[in-house]
């Protein structure tokens, strides 16, 4: 007599929807270091074509105008959350500070750019009922936040040129110590900072305390010249 044989049914997948910083908790380890570094790479890679800083006036402020002016603009008549987008003086004093939603040197713990990096379904996202501001625009505005949240570069402020210049005079002990953007061949980044450089791979940490081998051909120019100007100095 014949056997039958039932269709066998396979288990659940795990649900792999998260919220920022619930990644990587499940699966297997190994893979999840490695997804956990991809998603991670969110920013600062397509740099402006522009020489110098990066700033709020020449490089941030076109992008916000075609995604947000709409709901944050004085040039509309209500302005949504008393945040106006073009009013600099408020944007400097009062939105960019170390306890504020854009925190200069700290794209991770800004909340302004972190609510656009949320998926459309969460409650915080923003532009709300909008279309997400695309990759490479949101890695200007990180980048723009991790090199000081600069509103105008031709004309800083008193404690905007105080951390530029505090950035060129880091000793080299704390500049291993700090976190920065680390940015791969494919123009993604992470936020990190460096360990060490061992053979051809470099270890990165990041500010969740995990470490990430990458392979430091895979590494941008400007990423590979850093790790090794850092790794000189053990």
């Amino acid at each position: 007599m014949a056997t039958h044989r039932g269709k066998r049914s396979n288990p659940p997948r795990p649900d792999r929807t998260s919220t920022p910083g619930t990644a990587g908790r499940t699966g297997h380890p190994r893979s999840l270091a490695v997804k956990a570094f991809a998603v991670s790479l969110a920013a600062l890679a397509m740099a402006p074509a522009r020489a110098g800083a990066i700033d709020y006036v020449n490089d941030v402020t076109p992008i916000l105008r075609k995604h947000c002016w709409k709901c944050h603009s004085r040039e509309k008549s209500s302005v949504k959350g008393d945040l106006a987008l073009d009013d600099l003086d408020a944007m400097r004093d009062d939105r960019i500070g170390p306890y504020s939603v854009i925190q200069p040197g700290k794209p991770a713990n800004s909340s302004f750019l972190q609510a656009m990096k949320l998926e459309p379904r969460h409650s915080d996202f923003m532009p709300r009922k909008n279309p997400p501001v695309p990759a490479d625009e949101l890695a200007i505005i990180e980048r723009w936040i991790a090199g000081g949240a600069i509103v105008d570069a031709k004309k800083p402020s008193e404690k905007e040129a105080a951390f530029l210049a505090a950035e060129k005079e880091t000793p080299l002990d704390d500049e291993r110590a700090r976190f920065r953007a680390w940015t791969n061949t494919e123009g993604k980044s992470i936020e990190a900072r460096f360990l060490r450089l061992s053979g051809n791979e470099v270890l990165l940490v990041t500010r969740n305390g995990k470490s990430y081998p990458v392979p430091l051909e895979k590494l941008s120019r400007e990423s590979q010249a850093l790790a090794k100007r850092l790794a000189e100095a053990d």
